[in-house]
């Protein structure tokens, strides 16, 4: 008995991992016809060392013990070793020999169980992807003469062909299972190396993507990496999973050398880019500082100036004649070109330094031009304030002086002054003497009202008087130069009351009183004695309609308005008439004060101060980068090898009816029924014994899950 070692691939969890599976067979033979076909020697197998595509680039190596070891991650003295396959088939179990003295049925029962085997075999090798064809049906006639000899011919023949299908089935199984082995070991290599290079891609592009967010100028090249590798074209069981290992390892040190390549350009912009962002800090912080720096002084002296120019208005206001100059500072600055880093920040703060002096200075200035037109304008409003006063009291006297004199122009151009007087004058037979008798007239300035009275003398007493009330209608109209216009339109005669004093003793008490208009028109008449006193209503109106101009201080002539009659013993004869004097004063022109001395506006320079800020900073020079990401080439792919080809054909064992002896039988010549296979045909040899059997199966093949597989 023989052990042999046959290595597959199969999954572990996440890894591959290589079983052994022990065969025991024990074939005895003698003289036995061998099938010519392929062999290939059993030997231990080689480790097989695979990566592992999901668990951080671990590693997994097993022997033929199955012991693991668990290495670093792939660099480039990782290198994969050749997986094995074996391509040995076992040997046929078809038996080449029925045994001697076989009856016909023992004959054709030995050939159907031997053409079943082979059949089961080439559905088998069929089911691996054998292509397997099917010869015509070969019929054999057998007698009890030559059932063995024949028997054994087939037997032999079928197992050639069975031997053959289970070396077809070998070799199908080992291409496959290498095929199917280099495929995962070329997948696994290449997602691993692909996970770690597109790991240092996706670093080195997040470090790309900082840098040009801080403003650097990176530019990207995309280099191809090209490895020789072998041409996987015809290669078949341990020659491809030799070439797909070689191929695998010049993979992972092209991998390695890109992951490398490009962690050294992601350092080396990470360190590019910090320095560039230190710079632009201390170019932010310098410019920070000069704008916070020159905000504050613009704020301090534009303060100043804002007070400053408040008071310039106030002093233009109260009539200084102020004017404004500008003051424009530099301060020798430092140059501030090329410069970066510590270097830019000492020479802001020199020119920070010399600004902040400037504008300090500038402020005090403002502040002290500020503080002295205050002073001098202080002191001009007292001046302007005296003068003011006493102007405002000549202003005042002469005002009232001009008001009163355009007043009294005013009155008088305007004027209706005047005085207005009543005359009553008779003619009488007894203006002496005992009968002696008189008449007055009063008026009312203001209305024109007036009072006419007479006396009744008897010859011993004044035994009465009546009283004659009416009114002169007049109209006074300026001609606004002082003279006047002035109309006597009519009168109105009131009532006439008679006022008795004493009895009347003279011997005529025929006593009656007329009045009439100047025309002779009798307006009013009453008789009495004289005894009695009474009242009468006349309500009388007469026209006049007499105009005068009268110039100031000028008397119109005198007017006849009425004519009054008092007849008794002596007749007494009168007129009543009235005139108007124009009483309008042209007043002096006044004598006006003189006005005091007006102060003179002082002049006043005030000075604004502008301070040059220093200049910002320049920025740091862009830093133009470069960067290179790696592609790997991909591995060829393993290439399905051809499909193994075996034909066989099956005997139809036709059996002879016993046929009694009469003579003895000829020797019969072996006929030549069975296909020629080249091989010596002598039939000395005896089957020994039967295949013993499956001895024990070292490991199962097949492919169990222990976790989850990870993206």
């Amino acid at each position: 008995m023989q052990n042999s070692k046959t290595y597959k691939l199969y999954k572990s969890g996440k890894l591959w991992v290589v079983g052994a599976v022990a065969v025991a067979g024990v074939a005895v033979s003698a003289n036995t016809t061998q099938v010519n076909a392929d062999t290939v020697s059993n030997a231990d197998a080689q480790a097989v060392k695979t990566s592992d595509a999901t668990q951080n680039d671990k590693q997994v190596q097993l022997t033929a013990s199955s012991t693991d070891t668990t290495t670093d991650k792939v660099t480039t003295t990782d290198t994969t070793k050749s997986a094995t396959v074996s391509s040995t088939a076992e040997k046929s179990t078809v038996p080449t020999t029925a045994g001697t003295s076989v009856t016909q049925d023992q004959a054709k029962d030995a050939v159907d169980k031997a053409q079943d085997t082979v059949k089961d075999d080439a559905k088998t090798a069929s089911d691996a992807g054998v292509d397997v064809t099917t010869g015509k049906t070969t019929d054999v006639t057998i007698n009890d003469d030559n059932a063995s000899s024949k028997t054994d011919e087939v037997l032999s023949d079928l197992n050639k062909q069975d031997q053959a299908v289970k070396d077809a089935t070998a070799k199908q199984q080992a291409n496959v299972q290498a095929y199917q082995t280099a495929t995962t070991e070329k997948t696994d290599a290449t997602k691993q190396g692909q996970a770690d290079l597109d790991n240092a891609t996706s670093d080195l592009n997040k470090q790309v993507d900082t840098s040009e967010k801080a403003g650097i100028k990176v530019n990207v090249e995309v280099a191809q990496s090209s490895p020789e590798y072998k041409d996987l074209s015809g290669l078949e069981g341990q020659d491809l999973l030799d070439a797909m290992a070689y191929n695998i390892n010049l993979y992972k040190q092209g991998i390695a050398d890109g992951v490398a390549s490009e962690k050294a350009d992601t350092e080396t912009l990470a360190k590019l880019t910090a320095e560039y962002q230190q710079k632009q800090a201390d170019y932010a912080k310098a410019n920070a500082d000069r704008d916070e720096a020159v905000e504050k002084g613009k704020s301090d002296l534009n303060n100043a100036t804002s007070d400053l120019d408040k008071q310039v208005e106030a002093s233009k206001n109260a009539g200084l004649d102020v004017s404004v100059e500008v003051s424009k500072v530099s301060p020798k600055y430092k140059d501030l070109t090329g410069l970066e880093g510590q270097d830019l920040l000492n020479a802001m703060a020199y020119n920070l330094d010399l600004y902040n002096k400037a504008v300090a200075s500038g402020v005090a200035s403002e502040k002290a031009d500020t503080e002295t037109l205050a002073k001098l304008t202080a002191e001009y409003q007292k001046q302007v304030a005296d003068y003011e006063a006493q102007k405002a009291a000549v202003d005042k006297a002469n005002a009232d002086k001009k008001a009163a004199y355009e007043k009294a122009l005013e009155d008088y151009m305007n004027g209706t002054n005047h005085t207005t007087s009543m005359t009553a004058q008779t003619q009488t037979d007894a203006s002496s003497g005992q009968y002696q008798t008189f008449m007055n007239a009063i008026v009312d300035q203001k209305k024109g009202e007036f009072t006419l009275e007479h006396d009744m003398n008897d010859g011993v007493h004044i035994i009465g008087n009546g009283v004659l009330k009416g009114k002169v209608n007049w109209k006074i109209v300026s001609n606004v130069d002082g003279t006047e216009t002035v109309t006597i339109s009519s009168i109105e005669l009131y009532s006439y009351t008679y006022t008795n004093a004493y009895q009347n003793q003279a011997v005529n008490q025929n006593i009656n009183f007329h009045v009439y208009d100047n025309d002779g028109n009798e307006l009013f008449s009453v008789y009495h004695d004289g005894n009695t006193t009474f009242s009468k209503t006349i309500n009388k109106t007469a026209q006049i309609n007499k105009t005068f101009k009268i110039s100031p201080n000028e008397t119109s002539p005198l007017t006849q308005v009425l004519v009054v009659d008092d007849n008794w013993i002596w007749n007494t004869h009168g007129q009543v008439s009235t005139q108007i004097k124009n009483t309008n004063v042209a007043p002096k022109a006044p004598t006006y004060e003189q006005d005091p001395v007006k102060p003179t506006a002082p002049k006043a320079t005030v000075q604004h101060v502008q301070v040059v800020a220093p200049v910002k900073g320049q920025a740091p020079a862009v830093p133009v980068a470069s960067a290179k990401k790696v592609k790997v080439a991909d591995m060829p792919n393993a290439v399905k090898p051809q499909l193994k080809k075996v034909e066989v054909h099956y005997y139809n064992i036709k059996k002879t009816p016993k046929v009694e002896k009469t003579e003895t039988p000829k020797a019969v010549e072996t006929a030549s029924i069975l296909p020629h296979t080249n091989a010596n045909e002598s039939h000395g040899g005896v089957l020994l014994s039967a295949m013993a059997g499956l001895a024990s199966l070292g490991l199962a093949f097949g492919i169990s899950k222990k976790g989850k597989k990870q993206n």
